[in-house]
């Protein structure tokens, strides 16, 4: 059993909400991806700067002596205040190195002088071979009045003050690295997702084209079957009255002519019967092995049939036939088929009161009409009436002939043709058997 196609709008929804994913899916990477290197390359910047502010500050500060009792610590903050107003310092401590202990003795926060703290060998060594190291800011005690405010970094320098005593500046510098991301992001996120917008844009009236597409092949599908389901059904209908009509009877006087021999054999009348039986034995082979078909009525009486079955089932119908020369059978197969579609179609959809069949059977082509008085329906209408009329379209095409349907307010009229090639249809008269 083939699985039907969703129906169009159900493609576009998919559609739709697997691109949504993808581009959330997408930008939450991207983003992912820049604000990690927007991150890296914001804390390069930050201590390459930390770095030469230390530098400058030291410079500005190795003239003073700070070894002495009375320093002059506002004369410091003057040499200072130009950094703090730039806003490149955020704050300044000079530890003064006394054998293994670090003390504060001078920072624009006055609180902090005198604080002390172990000397660290290992710090030592990293500014040794360093010459400036850049540190993010801890939350402890010696950072009490840094810690949880504007994003810093503390830099750490190395020098000597104007008598030669060993000090470490240490210098903290705002840093903006939340701003640098944020700013980076502001420029690439728009791009990517209005990239990633007009894609869509392009890529949905597509889906939407396709969507259709499939489900009208859908719908052309399931109908073609059951066009071809209702086709096999009347001929094996057809192949059941044959079987009783011709093969059984001819079974049946076979075997009176042979009982009626038995006392009296004729060879004549013998191979007559042989002749009978071989033609039946070759019609059953046939309906065993499926390559045999229902012997082809004429087309007017096939006509007939339909237009009466359609009468019966309470339409009113108005037949015309004209047959100069019978088609083929596969020709007469077709136009029939095709009568019987119109008139369900006439039936299920149109509402109408009054149709008018007509045939015309001339050498070369069969002409069929069927026009009823209905309520009509748009050329562009996507019934399922109007795929079983595309459907009939193809199949004609396919045999070299048209189909063309006009269709408004007032009824519809379908105007078919098939080509066909002119032959004797009179079928013979069966074999003698007694």
């Amino acid at each position: 059993m083939t699985r039907s196609v969703p129906r169009a709008a159900a493609i576009v929804r998919r559609h739709l909400v697997a691109s949504l994913a993808a581009t959330f899916a997408i930008v939450g990477a991207l983003v992912g991806v820049e604000w990690s290197l927007a991150s890296a390359e914001a804390d390069r910047v930050s201590r390459a700067a930390a770095t030469r502010v230390a530098e400058r500050v030291s410079g500005a500060l190795a003239a003073a002596d700070f070894a002495r009792d009375d320093i002059d610590v506002a004369a410091l903050d003057a040499r200072l205040e130009g950094f703090f107003a730039a806003g490149s310092v955020a704050r300044v401590k000079v530890w003064h190195i006394e054998e293994g202990t670090a003390r504060v003795v001078y920072s624009d926060e006055r609180r902090l002088i005198g604080d002390q703290r172990p000397f660290s060998p290992a710090l030592a060594d990293r500014l040794e071979r360093d010459g400036v190291v850049v540190l993010d800011v801890p939350d402890d005690r010696e950072h009490r009045f840094e810690a949880g405010g504007a994003e810093l970094r503390e830099a750490l320098i190395a020098f000597e003050d104007a008598g030669g005593s060993p000090l470490r500046l240490e210098v903290y510098v705002p840093v903006f690295r939340d701003a640098w991301v944020a700013s980076t992001l502001a420029v690439y996120v728009p791009v990517l997702v209005g990239g990633i917008a007009v894609l869509m844009a392009v890529l949905i009236p597509l889906s939407v084209r396709l969507a259709r597409t499939l489900s009208a092949a859908d719908v052309d599908r399931r109908l073609a079957i059951e066009f071809g389901l209702r086709s096999r059904e009347r001929e094996r209908l057809q192949l059941g009255r044959r079987l009783h009509d011709d093969v059984l009877q001819d079974l049946a006087g076979s075997a009176l002519a042979l009982e009626a021999l038995a006392s009296a054999p004729d060879p004549t009348r013998l191979r007559a019967i042989a002749t009978t039986l071989a033609k039946d034995a070759r019609t059953l082979r046939g309906i065993l092995d499926g390559t045999a078909s229902a012997p082809a009525e004429r087309i007017g009486d096939a006509l007939s049939d339909a237009v009466a079955a359609a009468r019966e089932a309470g339409m009113r119908v108005e037949l015309d036939i004209v047959v100069d020369h019978e088609p083929d059978a596969e020709t007469s197969r077709l136009a029939v088929d095709a009568a019987r579609e119109l008139l369900r179609n006439v039936a299920e959809h149109a509402a109408a009161t009054r149709i008018d069949v007509s045939l015309r059977g001339r050498p070369g082509s069969v002409a069929l009409t069927v026009t009823d008085d209905g309520r009509g329906f748009a050329p562009g209408r996507s019934a399922a009436s109007g795929h079983g009329l595309r459907l009939l379209q193809r199949a004609f095409a396919e045999m070299g002939g048209e189909l063309t349907v006009t269709s408004d307010n007032g009824g519809t009229r379908v105007d078919a043709r098939l080509p066909t090639s002119t032959m004797d249809r009179s079928c013979p008269a069966p074999a003698p058997v007694l």
